[in-house]
């Protein structure tokens, strides 16, 4: 359809029009994951024709579906607390942190010459 089409198309006709479409383009991408799609360049066109939707909802001033906020805010999601968080409550000791450094592994190193000699 031509952006002339769209632009004459009203304000309901052309939300339900980009509902219709980003439907039908979730439909086709699943159906190419599948294998199964009778026309793939289909896509194409459905992902060129929401665009124009978009576009044509935006140039009158609305918010395009997809952009729209959600009707009622979530709620706020209380903070999970680490899993290092949660040993030290459960009075565990923590682990210390291992090195690796040459400096830290230089003294084995010593350590095994010595003994190999000797």
């Amino acid at each position: 359809m031509k952006a002339a089409k769209w632009r004459d198309l009203s304000e309901d006709e052309l939300t339900q029009k980009a509902r219709e479409l980003s439907e039908e383009l979730f439909n086709l991408r699943f159906q190419l994951s599948m294998g199964v799609a009778k026309n793939p360049s289909r896509i194409g066109q459905a992902r060129r024709d929401l665009a124009r939707a978009y576009t044509i909802q935006r140039e009158r001033g609305g918010v395009p579906l997809a952009v729209s906020a959600p009707a009622a805010a979530p709620a706020p999601v209380a903070p999970v607390p680490s899993r290092s968080a949660a040993k030290a409550k459960a009075g565990k000791p923590a682990k210390a942190a291992k090195t690796s450094t040459k400096a830290a592994k230089a003294p084995k190193a010593a350590a095994k010459k010595k003994t190999a000699k000797g």
